[in-house]
């Protein structure tokens, strides 16, 4: 007994749920929030270079992970979806927690950012906005069910079927 299944050449494998206005809309602006949480990513790490106390590689993990999930995203690839929220949550929570220190440090024996305090802990808070935005997206798309697949005789396809 074979575990194999052979694809019946007289049928085509379409995904309905992916042809839809709002799965399409839902995938662009996932892929945007996911772009703009590493971008606001990149640029608070940047700004915030030498005043920054750790973590750095985790900042930058963070970061490469949304580029790669925003790259999954735009691949349909909808299993990635609650994986993007999750590291959301996360990133998002160390966000919100770190917003009030960059505000405090105005005294003696602080390390001076490229980019003033103040504007970074807007940024931050901006990015642990955006994560509260990108949960939201994240689980909107997960819930379209973009991995449904259908198996249509080829006689009753209406489409390119290099697009199936």
């Amino acid at each position: 007994m074979s575990l194999l299944h052979v694809q019946d050449p007289d049928v085509v494998i379409t995904h309905p749920n992916r042809d839809t206005a709002a799965a399409k809309g839902t995938r662009a602006f996932v892929i945007v929030v996911l772009l703009a949480s590493a971008a606001l990513l990149a640029v608070i790490l940047v700004g915030s270079q030498g005043a920054r106390a750790g973590a750095f590689l985790l900042q930058v993990l963070i970061g490469l992970l949304f580029v790669y999930f925003a790259y999954a995203v735009s691949h349909w690839r909808s299993g990635v979806l609650p994986i993007a929220a999750g590291v959301a949550i996360t990133s998002g929570i160390f966000a919100a927690v770190s917003v009030p220190s960059w505000f405090d440090r105005g005294g003696d024996g602080y390390k001076t950012p490229p980019i003033p305090e103040s504007v970074l802990g807007v940024l931050v808070l901006a990015f642990a906005i955006l994560q509260i935005v990108n949960v939201v997206v994240c689980l909107r798309g997960f819930a379209q069910n973009w991995q449904v697949e259908l198996e249509v005789p080829k006689s009753e396809f209406r489409g390119d079927p290099a697009t199936a």
